[in-house]
């Protein structure tokens, strides 16, 4: 009896054991289908495929296009850009005659810009009280003269510029009780122009989420900075007060290092090479960095959702970069802007400049729709300086823009004054 009685419980504890094997086996994890991304960014005619990871060998999936006007799809999941605009793919999944939704993909189709190769004489220093008279020039070979050719396009009515502040409150730069402000975020991103990871600094709304898409400001420093010499201006809490006020929108604000090299390290240096990798940022910025912050942030893309401001070479640079993109950015400024926007000899440097006065200019149909912004310390020489130059310039070819001169010289006192009328300004 007592042998029966072992030998069942002996069964029983078999059987126990067998079936926590069979629990144990059946309790993997089924691999559920998931999309790799989330967000795809392309230029119009680029293809790019979806991938799903932990597909159902047995299952079909699915492809559709919100938008087949701006984005086709096919059948394996390949999408297309047609045209400038946004669709949204819906992925789903289906087996054993059940259907369900894997995922949507957000596809942002950009414009394709062809620009000039970057100009090997190209580069801009902090300008000294004067600026040099612009002489007759020929163009050099290699740097395009006029403004990059834009397909026709629908615009609303024009911009209405607002008046200049020049009596900025005393605390407009500084952080104040009662306000968030913004996350910074310090990233780097690959640079097929650079052939390495770039470091850049982005500043987040408060409370930001990807429910929203937010307008992007593009802030560039100066010869001898980075990616952190903004940071010395405050621009959080310029913009952050702004908007705690409603002055101002929520916006993005990404601080890139606009010196596009290899040794991209902050060094001040006056010399046609270093100049050269400031000006090679225009293709950093188009094909690498702009991609990158559309496919990690909830962005609003589009020229009236798109800044770019600089000071001194970074200033520079958005006017080079602003006036060749115009299908791309509907608002630039430049904070004590430094030489090489016209032809010029200084500090044993001399270049042709990356405009002549009459390629200085924006295409008809982007004149009145495009804020342009300079300004001028009275102790760098005001008036006389490049900003003031860049003025007389725009007002001789008829293109509107606000131009200003204020207390302080080359330094965060002006620049810091030229942002918080620019964010007055910008994506209202």
């Amino acid at each position: 009896m007592k042998k029966r009685v072992f030998q069942g419980i002996s069964f029983l504890l078999m059987a126990a054991m067998v079936c926590q094997g069979g629990i144990t086996a059946g309790a993997k994890t089924k691999v559920k289908a998931k999309l790799s991304t989330k967000k795809i960014v392309l230029q119009v005619k680029q293809s790019k495929k979806i991938k799903i990871t932990g597909k159902n060998k047995k299952a079909k999936y699915t492809f559709k296009s919100s938008n087949r006007k701006v984005v086709k799809v096919s059948s394996k999941g390949v999408v297309k850009a047609l045209k400038p605009g946004t669709a949204k793919i819906t992925v789903k999944e289906t087996y054993k005659k059940k259907t369900k939704k894997v995922g949507m993909v957000t596809v942002r189709s950009r414009s394709k810009c062809i620009l000039p190769p970057p100009s090997k004489t190209a580069g801009a220093i902090q300008p000294p009280a004067q600026t040099a008279a612009v002489p007759a020039q020929t163009p050099p070979a290699n740097v395009s003269q006029t403004p990059a050719q834009t397909p026709a396009v629908t615009m609303e009515p024009p911009l209405e510029l607002q008046p200049i502040i020049y009596d900025v409150p005393e605390d407009f730069d500084k952080k104040q009780d009662g306000i968030e402000y913004g996350e910074l975020k310090r990233k780097s991103y690959f640079s097929k122009t650079t052939g390495k990871e770039r470091k850049v600094n982005i500043i987040l709304p408060p409370d930001y989420t990807e429910e929203k898409e937010y307008p992007v400001l593009y802030l560039f420093h100066g010869i001898g900075g980075d990616e952190n010499e903004w940071l010395q201006g405050n621009p959080a809490y310029v913009v952050g007060n702004l908007v705690a006020k409603g002055l101002a929108k929520e916006m993005i604000i990404v601080i890139p290092n606009c010196r596009a090299r290899a040794n991209d390290k902050a060094v001040t240096e006056f010399s046609l090479e270093h100049y050269a990798a400031f000006d090679n940022f225009i293709n950093d910025l188009r094909d690498n960095l702009m991609p990158y912050i559309e496919d990690e942030y909830s962005i609003a893309t589009g020229r009236k959702n798109t800044a770019i401001a600089g000071l001194s070479m970074g200033g520079r640079e958005s006017l080079n970069i602003g006036l060749h993109m115009p299908e791309t950015f509907g608002y630039i400024a430049a904070f004590s802007p430094g030489f090489g926007v016209f032809a010029y000899e200084a500090n044993g440097v001399k270049e042709d400049g990356l405009f002549t006065e009459e390629t200085f200019r924006l295409p008809e149909e982007y004149k009145d729709h495009t804020l342009l912004m300079l300004n001028n310390g009275i102790s760098e020489g005001g008036e006389n300086a490049l900003g003031g130059q860049c003025h007389k310039v725009f007002e001789k070819n008829d293109i509107p823009h606000l131009f200003y001169v204020t207390e302080g010289g080359h330094d965060f006192k002006v620049w810091k004054h030229g942002l918080y009328n620019f964010a007055l300004q910008i994506f209202q």
